[in-house]
């Protein structure tokens, strides 16, 4: 059966897919009714009849078994798609022991339609048509023993993955669950449409020299524009990208178009002008990251000592070995490296030693709170001070007022960014500011 896109219809006695299809697809029913049934020699046997907010095909693509069953429409029936793909990913990145236990439910479910499917083969045409009485023989009993098998399962998985229903004999995802799922399959689709359209943007806030004024940087931030016409901040797809793994291929665009915009930056003005690149902790699962960066800092023909490249801790806690490995191959490239965020989450002055940064960025809640807490002040001068001691320099964020500018740079922090400075801006627009 042709794979249909991820919200369609479904006319009357329209298969949604047919015994023996691959599955490319599961469905979630939001309107309608689909009717399940076994096939054999002509022969149906109807195992269910579904409605809305209820799914089916969902064992072909966790298995990736060809489907065991056929699916109809009843009535006019509007289903979400959910791709292969995107629970493929799904099922990659749960916990192994979630997997394990995924996995044997399906074997079981699996053991069970086969064991239906066999019991039916076996049954004559008279013993379906015939009327069920005190004489159902020793096929018919088994027929209806896997049968309440087969649905005691399906309860019980429905049980256990769902919150309580009012209506505890209908077996349903729940209404939470459908629209959670729903938007996320809908996101992930425009989020690859997104990026197949280059409806991405970069925008670039500059780094200032604080003891000039002066800029002598940028740090390239990414914006989708809509197709609705508004322009999405980072923290509306970000997270997404990186739980798709969408991020991959986000980031290597990220990468190309900022050292793009560095070589030109050199080609137009004569001082260096660095550019700053955010790396998340899921590209560098990444095998082919550090060679691929590489690659892109060549062909653009940027300055490698003037791309810098920010990771934030995650990666440190997340997968020390990891990233020690990774930034070790990175920093050989001649790129620079900056931590990021520096002094949030499970922040610790290890990192500072034990990792080959160049860059220290003091998260903006500490900028934020110095004027009004004096211990927030005293972390600054210390990481400032520290950050020297390690022969890293430092990059004060989210500077708003000209009084934090001038503690700042009293402090020796040598950089700073903010909106005192400027917002992220355009290519076009940063240009016109240097």
């Amino acid at each position: 059966m042709e794979f249909k896109e991820f919200s369609t219809y479904f006319d009357p006695d329209e298969f949604l897919f047919e015994e023996g299809d691959p599955g490319e697809c599961a469905y979630i029913i939001e309107s309608g009714s689909v009717e399940v049934s076994l096939d054999k020699g002509g022969r149906k046997l109807v195992i269910a009849t579904l409605g809305a907010g209820e799914v089916l095909g969902e064992m072909a693509i966790i298995d990736n078994f060809p489907r065991t069953a056929t699916a109809r429409a009843t009535e006019r029936t509007k289903v979400t798609a959910i791709p292969l793909d995107y629970v493929g990913q799904k099922i990659e990145n749960a916990d192994p022991t979630v997997r394990l236990f995924l996995l044997l439910i399906m074997e079981r479910y699996r053991d069970l339609l086969s064991r239906l499917s066999h019991v039916f083969e076996g049954m004559s045409p008279f013993e379906l048509d015939a009327p069920r009485g005190d004489s159902e023989d020793n096929t018919t009993l088994e027929l209806k023993s896997v049968m309440a098998q087969y649905l005691e399962m399906q309860k019980r998985i429905s049980t256990a993955v769902n919150k309580p229903s009012s209506k505890p004999e209908k077996i349903s995802i729940g209404e939470s669950t459908l629209q959670d799922t729903k938007i996320l399959v809908i996101e992930e689709k425009r989020l690859k449409t997104a990026l197949r359209n280059e409806e991405f943007r970069l925008h670039y806030q500059p780094i200032i020299e604080l003891a000039s004024k002066k800029i002598v940087g940028c740090e390239a931030l990414v914006r989708w524009q809509h197709p609705s016409g508004k322009l999405f901040p980072p923290s509306r797809f970000i997270a997404q990208a990186e739980n798709t793994g969408l991020i991959i291929n986000l980031g290597y665009w990220i990468a190309e178009q900022a050292c793009s915009f560095q070589k030109r930056l050199n080609d137009k003005f004569k001082q260096p002008l660095f550019v700053s690149i955010n790396l998340s902790g899921k590209q560098f699962e990444d095998q082919l990251l550090i060679p691929t960066l590489a690659n892109i800092m060549d062909r653009t023909g940027a300055a490698r000592e003037q791309i810098k490249f920010e990771i934030t801790e995650t990666l440190l806690v997340a997968n020390p070995e990891l990233a020690n490995k990774s930034l070790n191959e990175l920093k050989e490239t001649g790129a620079k490296l900056a931590i990021d965020d520096f002094g949030t989450g499970y922040s610790s002055f290890s990192y500072l030693h034990r990792f080959p940064f160049d860059t220290l960025k003091v998260d903006r809640a500490f900028v934020s709170a110095m004027l009004r807490n004096e211990k927030s002040n005293e972390i600054i001068k210390t990481l400032v001070n520290l950050s020297h001691d390690l022969g890293m320099d430092v990059v004060a964020e989210g500077i708003e007022t000209d009084r934090e500018a001038d503690l700042l740079e009293q402090y020796n922090a040598e950089y700073g960014q903010g909106f005192y400075f400027s917002r992220a801006v355009t290519e076009e627009e940063l240009i016109k500011l240097l």
